[in-house]
């Protein structure tokens, strides 16, 4: 056997390295850097030289020209602005309500009936009514179901009993229904028919299956005079001109008699 020559190499730490600058290096390096390039420059506070540290100046507010130019701007548009128009609101019933004889041969058919619909004083949007009922039951009550989007909502509005209307078969009941937004545009309409409720039973009021009708109508003031004043322009411009008839001088006898010797003379 051959004995081979093998070196151990002992453990050892790693290879030292060159030590860094500390913090402190660092700072002092920094200070010294900072002043060499500020040198001409030194910082005063103004309280060590008797100044004041706080400096309060006031500010007046004035009027600038811009403003001057928006306001005769927004006046001068003013002058040529056309005033808003305020709509007028017409209430129109869609039906007839009976009358005389007629209302009082429905009122003991039906036993109720719309008797009268008008416009509300000083409420444009709204409308009043009377209904006339047949009297066949000391404890009676009326009530309105009314709509303004075809019947996908209603209300129940009670009537109330109109004093002294019992004429020995039947009385009256009075109420008052009212456009509201947004139902208060032109064509909008309310629908509504009568619930006549007795001891006896109910009955209802519904313009034959039709149900009883009102539409909301809108004008405006100046259209009538609008219409008046463009009727009297084209009437102007269209103006025929006057008619010139051309009435030849009355020939005299004499005037005939030379006429007729120049005609014979060119012969």
């Amino acid at each position: 056997m051959y004995a081979e020559d093998v070196r151990l190499i002992p453990r050892c730490s790693p290879v030292p390295r060159k030590r860094g600058h500390s913090i402190y290096d660092e700072t002092a390096e920094y200070m010294r850097i900072h002043f060499a390039l500020h040198a001409g420059k030194r910082v005063f506070f103004a309280d060590t030289t008797g100044g004041d540290l706080v400096d309060v100046k006031e500010f007046v507010a004035f009027d600038s020209d811009d403003e001057e130019e928006s306001t005769r701007w927004e006046e001068e548009e003013a002058k040529y602005r056309k005033p808003e128009r305020q709509p007028i609101y017409h209430v129109q019933p869609e039906f007839n309500a009976p009358t005389a004889g007629a209302l009082l041969q429905a009122v003991h058919c039906n036993k109720v009936e719309v008797e009268q619909i008008s416009p509300a004083e000083n409420e444009p949007l709204a409308f009043s009514g009377v209904i006339r009922v047949l009297n066949i039951s000391f404890h009676k009550a009326v009530y309105i179901r009314s709509t303004m989007d075809n019947w996908a909502t209603y209300f129940d509005h009670p009537a109330e009993y109109v004093q002294g209307s019992h004429d020995g078969s039947t009385d009256q009941f009075s109420f008052k229904l009212s456009f509201a937004p947004p139902y208060t545009t032109h064509g909008s309409r309310i629908e509504f028919v009568v619930r006549y409720e007795t001891s006896d039973g109910d009955y209802w009021a519904n313009n034959s299956s039709m149900n009883y009708v009102v539409t909301l109508l809108l004008s405006y003031e100046d259209d009538s005079t609008r219409t008046n004043d463009d009727s009297q322009q084209v009437r102007g411009i269209l103006r025929p001109p006057k008619m010139y008839r051309y009435t030849s001088p009355p020939v005299t006898w004499h005037a005939f008699i030379c006429q007729t010797q120049t005609k014979r003379m060119h012969i």
